[in-house]
């Protein structure tokens, strides 16, 4: 069968690769060209200057009639050197000799490199020749039984068949490692545990879930029988992101209990963090106490598992107290149990037990990482602790440690959060200095700062460099630019900006639409809200409440109610619930409109849907009813506010002095006007203005100077 698949593969290689066949033979012709080329007087010795003499004389023989790369196995032969070995690549000795003779030549290295037990050197080896064979798109399969024979015997089929799955398995080139793994099958070949494992490996992270689930079975069906390793393996797989399946990974776990096969520490703590994952946190911590109980492996990263899992759900008390427990269970926190901790309780804002827990970790002679200290510096400047954060990023430089992208990151953002820009580009001029390229998050915090304070140039400078510096940005850094744009209504450099963006590759995401039509509705311009949605429904972007709501509040301010009613009401045969600012929105328009009545219904239908109106809602409300010179009704929702524990300010009492002023009750709109300025609220021109009216009307010209003086 070996001859047959031999010269078949010699006819198909003949025809794409037109090159002579009769060559000499390395067998005829080894020994004669080991007498004339490698002990000659000038032949290989030991030393660098040996290889020196030796790597002339091939070169000499480069001219010999006798075929190129004959030398380079003899000196194989009788030194292993790999590193001359390893220059000669298979696609050019396959130019530059022909393909027969090229691979004869390596087969029979692959073979001196086998015997020496040097496995690593010819699957390098094996990777040319698969890899000429996959770019001239010929099968490889044919050539293994090839290489054997060419190997006089130095090779077995398991031997080469193995180092193909491994080699095409290594280079994820997955189909090519599948077919030639069940062809070794078909030929009879005993494939181990290990070499279908690492095959199992492969496919699971390269996302091919379907044959490993096949490969799998056909272990458990054909042998070699899954392992330990095995059913790891596979508990990974569903309990991976891709294809998350907690209740297959069970199954898996009960399987191989079933089977004889006992699970280590791994597959215990890929199954707890598959748990966590899940959100299943407490049936975790019965798993693994279950564990405990029945005396079965677990180790530091189980309970690390478990911690994390506690920390992601903010359970910080029982998070410790797995802490605790593997402390018990005299196994030894590591620096993932005590980094996970901190950073835990950093996120939660609780800085003095992040800090606590630092000091016991050095006092247990464990060295915190760079990603212990970034919590920390993250913790104090979520706090405004700037100062403090500046000490510990300066005290970390004095302590050896080097300073990373993440750590200047972090300060870098914290200042322009805090405004103080100055920081900001001290840190960053020393960032740059010291070898670091700023990436889309740094420069994404500086752009934010400078948009922030409405300094627009600056911030398109920045963006400039960052794309010449070869920064992509991000769709956060580009909806920063677009609503700087908005906010000084210039929507049309804000639309031609966002072109370009197209061009670099960045979709716009929800967000940066809702920048948009918030940009349009505040210029007024609510009418060209509607292309920019229909595009946004296109692109498969479902509008959410924020878009609706800002859409809703468009219209209202352009006097459009009765469309802003009628969106509202669609909201809900999209699946999308009004918010407390939906509410407002049709709220305050109802109201300016003069229709008090619907704008009360919607008020108690947003209590109904468990909203607490806000002062902003209530005041709305008081200045619709004081516009219409209820006043009684106008009083009664000013109680109801009060009641509720909200405090008005200055336009809820200018509304109710306008009200009485214009009904020319001046003693309520006087002492309403006194109440406010005991609250330390400061009256307005117009609520100067609605006073001084008042008494105008009733000609009391007097009293009007007075408040005209204030």
């Amino acid at each position: 069968m070996i001859k047959s698949e031999r010269g078949l593969l010699r006819r198909a290689l003949a025809a794409r690769f037109p090159l002579p066949l009769s060559l000499p033979s390395f067998a005829s012709s080894l020994s004669s060209f080991d007498e004339q080329a490698c002990y000659s007087n000038d032949g290989v010795k030991g030393g660098a200057a040996g290889k020196l003499r030796n790597a002339k004389s091939i070169d000499s023989c480069a001219r010999d009639p006798l075929p190129a790369l004959f030398p380079v196995v003899a000196v194989a032969l009788r030194t292993l050197n790999w590193t001359l070995v390893q220059e000669v690549r298979f696609s050019e000795a396959a130019a530059s000799h022909g393909f027969p003779h090229a691979l004869e030549a390596f087969a029979m290295l692959m073979g001196v490199f086998s015997s020496g037990g040097m496995q690593r050197e010819v699957r390098c080896l094996l990777a040319g020749v698969l890899g000429f064979c996959r770019d001239a798109d010929c099968s490889s399969i044919g050539l293994l039984p090839t290489l054997v024979e060419l190997s006089r015997g130095a090779l077995s089929l398991l031997q080469v068949y193995g180092a193909a799955v491994q080699v095409l398995a290594e280079h994820l080139l997955v189909e090519d490692a599948l077919e030639t793994y069940y062809e070794a099958k078909r030929m009879g070949l005993q494939i181990g545990v290990p070499l279908s494992n690492l095959l199992l490996k492969v496919l699971v992270k390269s996302n091919n879930m379907d044959k490993a689930k096949c490969l799998f079975n056909n272990m458990k069906s054909c042998c070699p029988l899954p392992n330990v390793y095995s059913y790891t393996i596979m508990v990974h797989m569903y309990t991976s992101k891709d294809i998350f399946d907690i209740y297959e990974a069970g199954k898996i776990l009960t399987e191989m209990e079933m089977s004889g096969v006992k699970p280590n520490a791994v597959t215990y703590d890929t199954y707890i963090r598959g748990l966590c994952r899940a959100g299943d946190v407490k049936s975790a911590w019965e798993f693994l106490q279950d564990l405990q109980s029945r005396g079965l492996p677990c180790n530091t990263n189980c309970y690390n598992a478990l911690i994390l899992g506690f920390c992601r759900e903010g359970e910080l008390e029982n998070a410790l107290l797995v802490f605790q427990e593997l402390k018990q269970q005299r196994l030894t926190p590591d620096v993932h149990s005590y980094g996970i901790l901190i950073d835990g309780f950093c996120k939660k804002g609780d800085v003095l037990n992040g800090y606590n827990l630092l000091d016991e970790m050095l006092s247990s002679g464990i060295i915190p990482t760079m990603v212990s200290y970034s919590s920390l510096l993250h913790a104090l400047c979520m706090k405004g602790e700037m100062g403090c954060a500046l000490s510990l990023f300066n005290d970390l430089h004095s302590r050896g440690y080097a300073h990373d992208l993440v750590s200047y990151g972090i300060l870098i953002d914290a200042y322009c959060k805090h405004g103080d820009l100055d920081a900001a580009s001290k840190l960053w001029q020393e960032m740059v200095q010291n070898n670091f390229v700023p990436d889309a998050y740094s420069y994404t915090s500086i752009i934010f700062a400078h948009c922030r304070n409405g300094c627009l140039k600056e911030a398109l400078d920045h963006f400039e460099l960052m794309l010449n510096n070869g920064v992509m940005p991000t769709v956060v850094t580009c909806t920063l630019i677009v609503d700087g744009f908005c906010k000084l209504h210039r929507t049309v450099e804000a639309f031609e900006f966002l072109n370009e963006m197209h061009k670099w590759g960045i979709i716009p995401n929800i967000f940066m639409y809702s920048v948009i039509l918030n940009g349009l509705c505040k210029e007024g311009k609510s009418v060209c809200t509607w292309g920019i949605l229909g595009a946004m429904i296109k692109k498969g972007i479902v509008p959410d409440v924020v878009v609706f709501t800002i859409l809703i509040d468009g219209l209202v301010k352009i006097a459009k109610v009765e469309e802003a009613l009628r969106l509202f009401a669609g909201m809900s045969k999209v699946g999308v619930m009004p918010n407390i600012f939906t509410y407002t929105s049709i709220i305050d328009g109802l109201c300016k409109n003069g229709r008090l009545p619907e704008a009360l219904i919607y008020f108690e239908e947003m209590i109904r849907g468990g909203f607490v109106p806000d002062r902003i809602v209530y005041t709305s409300l008081i200045d619709g009813y004081c516009t219409c010179k209820d006043m009684l009704k106008a009083v009664e929702l000013f109680n109801k506010m009060t009641q509720s524990g909200l405090v008005p300010d200055a336009h809820t009492y200018t509304c109710l002095i306008d009200g009485y002023s214009k009904l020319l009750l001046m003693d309520v709109a006087v002492s309403l006007l006194d109440e406010m300025m005991k609250l330390d609220l400061s009256p307005t021109v117009v609520t100067y203005t609605s006073v001084i009216t008042g008494y105008r009307k009733l000609g009391d010209w007097d009293r009007a100077y007075e408040l005209k003086l204030c």
